[in-house]
């Protein structure tokens, strides 16, 4: 098994072993890690929230936001908001 693989594999079972999620964060999370893996794992993913919720099946904004917000406070990823639809967002997958 490489590396990467490895890497994956601790992920999806960290997250899915943690009573504090729901299935919003495990899709949501799901989905950033295959842009992850997609990406070779660069450092930052460079998102837009509506990527995120077509990916992850959100379809309420408030949803993608509260799941945004419980991902990053449960240490599973770092949130850096744009506000310029060009710039997008970026989330780093927290190991």
């Amino acid at each position: 098994m490489s590396a990467e693989t490895s890497t994956l594999s601790k992920l999806y079972s960290k997250i899915a072993e943690d009573p504090r999620v729901n299935v919003w964060h495990v899709s949501l999370f799901t989905f950033l890690l295959n842009l992850w893996q997609k990406s070779g794992y660069q450092q930052q993913l460079k998102v837009s929230r509506k990527q995120l919720m077509v990916g992850g099946h959100i379809s309420s904004i408030t949803t993608y936001h509260k799941c945004i917000s419980q991902l990053t406070k449960l240490g599973y990823i770092l949130y850096i908001p744009s506000y310029d639809v060009y710039k997008g967002t970026k989330i780093v997958i927290v190991l």
